[in-house]
């Protein structure tokens, strides 16, 4: 698992901001880490600082992309331990044995005040006091590298729930379709039998359909309007094919123009449902569709007579509306009002979806 380019360039501008800070706290109270008088640090503190700073920064990396990715991650606790502890060590005593070198050369050169410890004390604290700001270091090193690994282990899992949002609702999606697609061919199918004059206006209403599930209903969201257009052209194709035999009450109050977007094909389900429920009726069929926007909100209300016994002899009544369900779970959490009510031979779904703008 890799960082964005962008996250990559944030995380080094980071790091370049810490080490910055981190060179420049001794310069604040050189005593505090390495104590040595301020006329001595005017004249080679940054030199000698400067390397013990690249002791830090290769300490830091060596731990947090080497050492606990290889030995720590793999169950090595104390080979883990025993280099990290002998890498301190070995830091403690370069800059030990680098002292005289770098710092003692230049001391010659200056008076040295009475009320300075010898240079062998002097050099001794500074080895003791460098010991303070490495396990600093490896601390914050430890930290860092723990971080990262949450953060991108979050990320891992994220993108996984997200690639199985995706294939679910892709499937979902397809049980819907290929019934949908069965019931409109059989519509028309009907009519050519007939030989009606709506059957050329029914096959190009039906051409309109499936024009707009293989071009636009693959898109995460489809503009409000289409959809709704793709639902006036399907009770119009079921208008057509039902006639007068079937009392359609059809009102949509929403604006031709409606800003917004909906995911697609997630309406038609429950008046699929109503027609193919609703038209087994066999007095006085009938079915009511109304669809209104009121306070960013999209509101679908589809009701049709049913005959109860109709629950028991279709096993799969009912699975549309499950999956539609399901559907609305997984992409309008908290945002989406579903209601299901059957009585009085009356079968009625109440649904509101937040519009997204």
């Amino acid at each position: 698992m890799q960082l964005k380019p962008s996250s990559t360039l944030f995380m080094f501008f980071l790091h370049l901001v810490f080490w910055i800070a981190f060179y420049m706290v001794p310069f604040i109270d050189p005593r505090g880490v390495h104590p040595v008088s301020r006329l001595n640090a005017s004249f080679f503190f940054d030199f000698h600082l400067l390397i013990n700073h690249l002791f830090f920064i290769f300490y830091f990396y060596f731990n947090s992309n080497y050492l606990i990715p290889q030995i720590l991650r793999k169950g090595d606790k104390w080979q883990y331990a025993i280099i990290i502890t002998l890498l301190f060590l070995i830091i403690l005593i370069f800059s030990y044995l680098l002292f005289p070198l770098i710092r003692l050369p230049h001391e010659h050169f200056l008076k040295k005040p009475p009320h300075l410890p010898s240079r062998e004390v002097m050099r001794m604290n500074q080895t003791i006091a460098l010991s303070i700001p490495l396990l600093f270091v490896l601390i914050v090193s430890v930290t860092y590298r723990l971080l990262l690994d949450k953060f991108l282990q979050d990320k891992k899992v994220k993108e996984k729930e997200t690639e199985h949002l995706k294939t679910e609702l892709s499937f979902l999606r397809s049980q819907i379709s290929p019934h949908f697609i069965f019931n409109a061919l059989n519509s028309s199918i009907i009519l050519v039998r007939k030989k009606s004059d709506l059957a050329e206006n029914s096959l190009l209403k039906l051409a309109s359909l499936l024009r707009y599930m293989l071009y636009e209903s693959d898109e995460d969201k489809v503009m409000i309007e289409n959809e709704i257009q793709y639902i006036s052209d399907y009770i119009d194709l079921q208008e057509i094919r039902f006639g007068s035999s079937v009392h359609i009450e059809k009102i949509i109050d929403v604006n031709e123009h409606i800003e917004g977007y909906i995911e697609p094909m997630l309406l038609i389900p429950f008046i699929e449902n109503a027609f193919k429920h609703g038209t087994s009726v066999l007095n006085a069929p009938e079915i009511k569709i109304y669809m209104k926007e009121h306070q960013g909100k999209l509101i679908l209300e589809v009701s049709n007579k049913f005959v109860k016994k109709d629950d028991h002899n279709d096993k799969n009544h009912g699975i549309g509306l499950v999956n539609v369900g399901r559907r609305l779970a997984l992409l309008y959490p908290g945002k989406h009002e579903l209601r299901i009510m059957s009585e009085n031979d009356w079968y009625s779904v109440y649904l509101s979806i937040d519009i997204v703008i």
